[in-house]
């Protein structure tokens, strides 16, 4: 495990040190050793610091090492050496974030779009609310003149039972006359026989006492 370490710590001689943390060059690895602890190796990188980059110069300046563990190495290049320190997620996780963070923003686009759409159906349910309101509003018209209406129904049923009633009771009068007018002409009739049988009861008494002969009629 040893002879493969030092055969990938060979890899990262003559190479550019860059921090990911830090956000700048730490050196130039000049030479390099592994060390063991335990099950844990590390890679003592010595280096030459750089300075004075910002001002269009590269100087080398005094030597330093760094102790690192092959887990903090992010990325090795051509020519530079990419540490993380443990911190700084590998490429395909960046790249997930990526990812995510176009899916991130097509929802947002989305999301507007949605908003836009709920707006527009909210102004078509403001008018078809208004709509409905009126149509409620005639809708109690409607019954109120319904309820008139029921009320009149009942009025005329009872007039209708009234007058129902009322030629009934003409019906009932009409037979009355009738029978009324029977019961005159009987009483008329009666009332004639009577008085026939009492002028000629008077006719006969004086044809009687006169010795003359009875007659039947007048």
């Amino acid at each position: 495990m040893v002879e493969g370490s030092e055969a990938k710590a060979n890899q990262l001689i003559n190479k550019f040190v860059i921090s990911l943390i830090d956000g700048k060059i730490l050196g130039f690895v000049t030479d390099i050793n592994v060390e063991v602890e335990g099950d844990q190796f590390y890679f003592i990188l010595k280096m030459k610091e750089v300075e004075n980059l910002g001002k269009g110069q590269s100087m080398f300046s005094s030597e330093r090492k760094l102790k690192i563990r092959p887990s903090d190495i992010v990325n090795v290049g051509p020519d530079v050496i990419i540490l993380g320190n443990g911190k700084v997620p590998p490429l395909r996780e960046i790249e997930r974030l990526n990812q995510i963070a176009e899916e991130y923003n097509a929802l947002v686009r989305e999301l507007e779009t949605k908003e836009k759409t709920i707006e527009k159906l909210k102004e078509e349910n403001y008018g078809q609310t208004k709509q409905l309101d009126e149509l409620q509003r005639e809708l109690r018209k409607l019954q109120i003149m319904k309820e008139d209406f029921e009320h009149l129904k009942e009025q005329l049923v009872r007039q209708e039972g009234q007058l129902e009633m009322a030629k009934e009771y003409i019906r009932l009068l009409e037979g009355l006359r009738h029978d009324i007018d029977k019961i005159k002409e009987d009483v008329d009739r009666l009332l004639q026989t009577q008085l026939e049988e009492v002028v000629r009861g008077i006719i006969n008494e004086e044809l009687n006492a006169r010795g003359l002969k009875k007659t039947s009629f007048i």
